[in-house]
């Protein structure tokens, strides 16, 4: 099984999932005043069911948390996830 890696592209504000060289997904934001506004998330439907959109969730709640700003889910998924969970409730922001 291939291991995908998460990487931040901080100059275009996108977490990256990738295969090796081949990018699988990716999870878009912008940052405004200390808020991350989550606008996109997106996993190739060959990689779907592996979780890698709640890994790039994840991610971008690390960095969040690393650099005190708070995030305002956006996108369908982002909002469901946060929904669903009190474990980002210290970044998020409505």
């Amino acid at each position: 099984m291939e291991k995908i890696k998460i990487i931040h592209s901080l100059s275009n504000n996108r977490f990256l999932a990738m295969d090796d060289d081949i990018k699988v997904g990716h999870l878009g934001y912008e940052l405004d005043k200390k808020i991350i506004y989550i606008n996109s998330t997106y996993v190739d439907p060959k990689y779907r069911n592996r979780f890698l959109g709640k890994k790039l969730i994840d991610q971008c709640v690390e960095y969040a948390r690393k650099e005190q700003f708070k995030i305002s889910p956006v996108c369908s998924y982002a909002v469901r996830l946060f929904e669903k969970t009190h474990r980002y409730d210290d970044v998020k922001i409505i």
